[in-house]
């Protein structure tokens, strides 16, 4: 029986450690390697007297591993949101954590072109935005080198983006090799850029933060809206990660991405390594944001 506490909560933090102290959380975590939110996260609050001042989002969609709750970190879990308000916790011990671990050593320098006569163009540019972050590489010609560097000489297109409501099976690789569905994703996920060939698409998702930030993103920013090209056999589809540091970029692509059945894999080790690196220096006429 879930009793409601009469004491307020003052922030997630304090939820989360009642509820990793709590005999049935402990029950499905050893049992399971997890634990699934029988309410949607708003509703789940309640029951603990907890108030959200932050949308759904800012609290269960954790886009990089040191943003993960420190209560959680320090048991070896982690929480990633099942869509529709919905969440669940992990145990790294039993489920490897599916964020990145990247780094900078080793990368292949695309140069950029810069065209004069638009120089307006390229000022009006000069923003920490994430989407004007991509476009500005279109302008640059920095996508011709990178199609070419990784398929040849192949005619391209810019793709859809956007927000949109999908529904995917998640499965996930248990330790010793055990894959096993652990639960149905219906939600919202957010596609930053495309570019579309003959036989692949290019999937990019894309942040703009401070100096060596950013290196440990989720998987799921990847994978979840990987899910919606899934009906599209005929293409390979390339992920991307472009990654922004004031006036350097850089482009970490990964293998083909692999779906698993009828839905994603979301922590599968071979997926989250990058086979390459590639690094843009813009020119010093472009602000250091």
């Amino acid at each position: 029986m879930v009793l409601l506490r009469t004491q307020k909560t003052d922030s997630w933090d304090q939820v989360l450690n009642t509820l990793v102290n709590e005999q049935d959380f402990k029950n499905q975590i050893n049992s399971l390697g997890f634990f699934l939110s029988d309410k949607p996260f708003k509703e789940f609050s309640k029951r603990y007297n907890f108030t959200p001042d932050q949308n759904t989002a800012n609290y269960l969609s954790i886009d990089f591993w040191s943003y993960q709750s420190p209560i959680l970190r320090e048991k070896n879990l982690y929480v990633l949101r099942t869509g529709s308000g919905n969440f669940m916790i992990l145990d790294e011990t039993q489920f490897a954590k599916p964020y990145l671990d990247l780094n900078t050593a080793k990368y292949t320098k695309l140069k950029p072109i810069y065209d004069e006569e638009f120089s307006d163009l390229l000022n009006a540019f000069m923003t920490r935005q994430e989407n004007a972050g991509l476009e500005q590489l279109n302008i640059l010609g920095v996508y011709d080198s990178l199609v070419k560097e990784l398929l040849g000489n192949v005619k391209w297109y810019v793709g859809p983006r956007g927000n949109k409501r999908s529904q995917f099976k998640v499965y996930a690789n248990k330790k010793g090799n055990d894959i096993q569905p652990i639960y149905d994703f219906d939600g919202q996920e957010e596609l930053d850029y495309t570019i579309w060939t003959k036989d692949h698409i290019l999937l990019f998702e894309a942040k703009s933060l401070s100096q060596n930030k950013g290196l440990d993103i989720g998987w799921h920013k990847i994978a979840y809206p990987a899910s919606r090209f899934r009906k599209y056999e005929k293409y390979k589809i390339i992920p991307i990660y472009f990654l922004k540091w004031n006036n350097v970029i850089h482009l970490f692509v990964f293998p083909i991405f692999k779906f698993h059945n009828d839905g994603i894999m979301i922590n599968d080790p071979e997926s989250i390594i990058p086979t390459s690196v590639f690094r843009i220096d813009l020119t010093t006429t472009i602000a250091d944001f």
